[in-house]
C-alpha cells in the first residue's frame, strides 16, 4: 500500500493541524498506532479526516495518544506539509 506518513508522537486531544498538499488530490487522515496498524495490515480501521482536493487542510486530534498523519495520493507524486495550528 503506497502512501506517505509521519508519526507525530503524543498529541493532545483538541490539537489541530493545518496540512498543506501540492500536486494533487489526496485522503489525509490521522490515525492512532492501532488504527495505522490495521490499515497497514490490511483489516479495517477507522480515520479522522479524508478526501480532499483542497489545501490547506484543517485536522483535529480528537483525544489524547500517540498519531500518524497519513496521506494516500492517487495521482502519483505530492508534496504534504503540515504544522500545528496555535489559538
Amino acid at each position: 500500500m503506497e502512501h506517505l506518513w509521519f508519526d507525530l508522537g503524543g498529541c493532545a486531544g483538541g490539537t489541530q493541524l493545518e496540512v498543506q498538499l501540492r500536486g494533487s488530490s489526496a485522503r489525509a487522515c490521522l490515525m492512532d498506532a492501532d488504527e495505522y496498524q490495521a490499515y497497514l495490515d490490511g483489516d479495517e480501521y477507522e480515520y479522522h479526516g479524508g478526501f480532499s482536493d483542497v489545501s490547506p487542510i484543517v485536522l483535529e486530534v480528537p483525544y489524547d495518544d500517540d498519531w500518524y498523519l497519513v496521506v494516500d495520493s492517487y495521482h502519483g507524486r505530492i508534496k504534504v506539509r503540515y504544522e500545528e495550528i496555535f489559538l
